[in-house]
């Protein structure tokens, strides 16, 4: 039933209620003066009490929005309610590339996108991004107890359409949460300063996932958590283009389907974890881990097969005087490539193994950011990062799936740099004016560059 047809349903129902309504109402309490009696309309992010009840339970890192400046709570705070969100338009130019026209790129500086090479009389573009905003609920039951629980739900754009895109649907619950989040393999803290790149660093741990996790109570500073999430793998299409083997038993098999990666649903999840130890916010590491099994078909010897993927990052930050904070995560692990950043959507991760035919392997692949930032006071705010994610031993089937123009998914490594500098005109209105350069290598056609030079205009509510 569309929408004219609800309306039309509904408009005698409204016809035969309004005079009901229109009654004088008996001398009680009327529901609106109840629930006034009830409910305020107060600041959260200034008062401590409210913004730990809603920080809670909130994602966390500089991608994030910060808990909204109002909410909509109970006298006792054992319900409470708030929105928020951010408005984002964004000016920039590129200079040696066109990585904003390109897929996968547009307000993203992705490096993984940047073309190789560059297109002589498309060296550069300039553009106005408004399609750069998020908005997001949050209720608490309980809130300030022991029992507390949340439900959070964010949706966004993706800067390339007008249309919202879910990006988190999560409930949690005693240092339980579940649903559509971002994985607990991500240390959102320790992963970058703030950036205007709504994506950030090429070797940043970054991924959304379909996943129930628990965080454990601080201890002494110590925290741990555990996770199984849904998995996702970026896979070759099972055809061989190994050195080893261009002729098996007197025939050709270079470009042959030797294992079928597609031939099982998965059956084991993901399982991130981590152990943390905090003196303060910015005074941290944590060591995070992350285990992966991939089921597929053996072409060569007709059975089911498991391939094993692994992950080890150290994360953390460094406060030693108040106004600076250095930032820092180097992650190292093969079959990883959906966590990390640049590698993420690239069919690497699994590819045949080149020297035991039917088999196939998880492949070497690292990301590593650094960060600083220094608070001149409440008003100024610079920041730098620097980033790189790399992958081995994939050059044949990197190059198998590059395109005839821009050599995408001819992957070897990506660097990305970025520096910038925030003004606070107020708590709800932030400008900044930012450079990023990012490098992409290939295995067989050199590389790439892009220089963008991009300022914003952000709202925060």
């Amino acid at each position: 039933m569309n929408l004219s047809r609800h309306i039309v349903f509904l408009l005698p129902l409204f016809g035969f209620a309004m005079p009901m309504f229109a009654e004088d109402p008996p001398q009680k309490e009327t529901l609106i003066e109840k629930i006034s009696n009830r409910l305020h309309l107060s600041k959260a992010r200034n008062d401590s009490t409210r913004h730990e009840i809603f920080d809670r339970s909130r994602p966390h890192g500089n991608k994030e929005i910060p808990v909204p400046h109002f909410a909509i709570h109970t006298e006792d705070h054992r319900f409470a309610l708030t929105i928020g969100g951010q408005v984002n338009p964004i000016l920039g130019v590129d200079l040696g590339n066109n990585l904003y026209e390109q897929t996968g790129g547009g307000i993203n500086f992705t490096t993984n996108a940047i073309p190789v090479p560059s297109v002589k009389g498309h060296r550069s573009d300039f553009y106005i991004n408004a399609l750069n905003a998020d908005i997001d609920f949050q209720v608490v039951g309980f809130g300030g107890t022991n029992a507390q629980i949340t439900g959070y739900i964010k949706f966004g754009t993706n800067g390339n359409s007008t249309g919202l895109s879910l990006k988190d649907a999560y409930v949690s619950w005693r240092g339980f949460t579940a649903g559509m989040k971002t994985t607990i393999f991500k240390d959102g803290l320790a992963s970058q300063p703030p950036t205007i790149d709504p994506e950030g660093p090429s070797g940043e741990v970054d991924a959304g996932a379909y996943e129930v996790s628990y965080i454990s109570p601080s201890y002494k500073g110590f925290r741990a958590a555990l996770g199984i999430a849904t998995p996702t793998y970026y896979h070759s299409s099972g055809r061989y283009y190994g050195p080893d083997y261009k002729d098996w038993q007197s025939e050709d098999i270079e470009g042959q389907l030797v294992t079928n990666p597609n031939a099982y649903t998965q059956r084991v999840p993901d399982v991130p974890m981590w152990i943390e130890w905090t003196a303060s916010k910015y005074n941290r590491v944590r060591v995070s881990a992350i285990l992966r099994n991939f089921l597929y078909q053996d072409e060569v010897e007709d059975r089911k097969r498991h391939a094993v993927g692994w992950g080890v990052m150290l994360s953390g930050n460094w406060n030693p005087i108040k106004p600076l904070i250095f930032y820092f995560q180097g992650v190292y692990g093969k079959g990883i490539g959906n966590y990390i950043q640049d590698l993420s959507g690239l069919p690497l991760s699994f590819t045949p193994n080149n020297k035991k035919l039917g088999r196939m392997s998880a492949n070497p692949m690292m990301g590593i950011n650094l960060g600083v930032t220094y608070n001149f006071n409440p008003k100024w705010q610079v920041n730098a990062v620097a980033s790189e994610a790399r992958i081995w031993n994939v050059g044949p089937y990197a190059q198998e799936n590059a395109t005839e123009e821009g050599h995408f998914n001819d992957y070897r490594y990506g660097f990305y740099f970025a520096t910038n500098v925030f003004y606070n005109i107020s708590s709800y209105l932030q400008v900044g004016l930012e450079y990023l350069y990012g490098r992409r290598g290939t295995w067989n056609v050199g590389s790439g560059f892009d220089n963008r030079v991009q300022t914003q205009f952000m709202l925060t509510f």
